[in-house]
């Protein structure tokens, strides 16, 4: 008898741990709303459910509550459960004598010119504290629908180890414009919808795309996903853009007037495959989704990765030389144009994020840009690290170690790693420069550390050689602006 009990117990327990919570999606084009069953094998009396108050990468607070409508439960064998609201993002359902909660509910679906598109923090409500069990993920769309999703496998179904990877991939459904390609092994996809996708130069996109995949999985030593999806949204006017980034993918939306230049947002936006992902605070995964995370370390992983983005476009030669010493000298002038930077570091500006906009947040820091202050702190700790070395060791080697710590699913790293990381590549002259440049408001030293290649900011702002470079001026901006250091 005992034995037995004891084998019903075990196959119970394997029946828990192999469970998995489902997920299935019927998007409604004539209404732009997606039918959303979540079926949960339940774990307590109670289930609560959320959806998160923000999204990855996006540091301001979403209602995303207020997207949810028509919550009903209903237990194993159908029968209607109470859902009780605990407040504008929760919800409590009785799960006593029950082995599966399902629940059913509506969310908007952008929907236009039969292509619908959706990402999963506004949409997929989670079971709170297990949102690192399991997923399966079903697309139930018409069969002539395209589905591109940087989950892996072909759908309709799709298993993933974590809410958190479920959530990090928008998905983009119906007769979309879509290319591909593949890159170190690994199929990447091109989903173009928009007012304007039929203006834009899908040539060079497609050319863009596989250029900056090409230089970035080169740079990094491989790809780290198993395919990748471009989410493109086009506007009639403008060449500039916007994007975030996802666990396997990027949502993009581009001017009509796409143009070369505008592969340094596709680059950044793919850098982030690395930055943010994968090499990143603790904080930012597994996620706390009711409150913004909290991290002195946006300034690398948004603003240098901005000055690796670019740094690498120029060093696998498709930005010119002088074109380069533009971009840079642009992120220069304009980081030197907000007076905050007198007063506020680039740790404070990325740790209090979350206070701006009344509490809200923001996506771009407290006081100033952590885009802009990262990108020149990037800029003179890779070459004070390439003249301190004698080209021995570059801001790359940092870039390296942080991987090497990061990837694999490893945690995230903690928040004085990358001043280990400088002290490690360049000496404990790193730790007090770290502090100056990093922990402290000022002016950076930019004139300093371009003086190092043999380069100068003329009276305008433009960056441009020194009359006559030293010999040793000349090496070190060889191997600056080398494709391997």
């Amino acid at each position: 008898m005992k034995n037995s009990l004891a084998l019903v117990l075990v196959l119970a327990a394997a029946s828990q741990a192999h469970a998995e919570i489902g997920y299935r999606v019927q998007p409604q084009p004539d209404t732009s709303q997606l039918a959303i069953t979540v079926t949960i094998p339940t774990r307590a009396a109670e289930t609560l459910v959320q959806m998160p108050n923000w999204s990855p990468g996006h540091y301001m607070l979403q209602n995303n509550g207020a997207r949810v409508k028509d919550l009903v439960a209903t237990d194993r064998d159908n029968k209607p459960l109470e859902v009780t609201a605990v407040d504008d993002h929760t919800w409590k359902i009785p799960s006593a004598g029950t082995k599966q909660v399902t629940l059913r509910y509506s969310a908007p679906l952008e929907f236009q010119n039969g292509i619908g598109h959706y990402s999963g923090p506004t949409t997929y409500l989670y079971v709170v504290g297990r949102t690192q069990e399991r997923c399966k993920l079903t697309l139930e769309t018409p069969k002539d629908w395209k589905v591109a999703v940087g989950l892996d496998g072909n759908g309709p179904s799709y298993k993933t180890d974590s809410y958190d990877t479920l959530a990090d991939n928008p998905v983009t459904l119906g007769s979309y414009y879509e290319e591909t390609y593949k890159v170190a092994g690994k199929q990447h996809i091109i989903a173009l919808r928009g007012a304007a996708a039929d203006k834009i130069d899908k040539k060079l996109l497609r050319e863009t795309c596989e250029t900056v995949s090409k230089i970035e999985t080169e740079f990094m030593g491989g790809a780290p996903y198993g395919k990748y999806v471009w989410h493109f949204t086009v506007r009639s006017a403008g060449m500039g853009g916007s994007g975030l980034e996802h666990l396997s993918s990027t949502e993009i939306s581009l001017g009509s007037g796409f143009s070369r230049r505008t592969a340094s947002l596709l680059a950044h936006e793919f850098f982030h495959l690395w930055n943010v992902k994968r090499v990143r605070s603790q904080v930012l995964g597994p996620f706390d989704y009711t409150q913004l995370p909290k991290t002195g370390a946006l300034w690398w992983l948004e603003g240098t990765t901005d000055y690796f983005s670019t740094m690498l476009l120029g060093r696998f030669g498709w930005t010119p030389e002088q074109e380069l010493y533009n971009e840079i000298a642009s992120n220069v002038r304009r980081q030197r144009r907000s007076p905050a930077r007198l007063t506020v570091s680039p740790n404070e500006s990325s740790a209090r994020v979350g206070e701006t906009n009344n509490g809200r947040g923001n996506s771009n820091g407290f006081g100033l840009s952590y885009y802009d202050d990262g990108f020149v702190v990037g800029l003179c700790l890779d070459l004070e690290l390439l003249a301190k070395t004698n080209g021995k060791r570059s801001l790359d080697d940092v870039e390296f170690a942080l991987w090497k710590k990061c990837r694999n699913n490893q945690p995230g790293f903690v928040e004085d790693e990358i001043r280990k990381q400088l002290i490690v590549a360049g000496g404990e002259s790193f730790g007090p420069l770290y502090d100056k440049l990093v922990l402290s408001p000022g002016e950076l030293p930019v004139e300093q550390a371009l003086s190092y290649v043999g380069l100068e900011l003329a009276e305008r702002g433009e960056i441009r050689s020194v009359a006559t470079p030293s010999e040793e001026q000349l090496r070190l901006r060889k191997l600056w602006l080398a494709k391997k250091r």
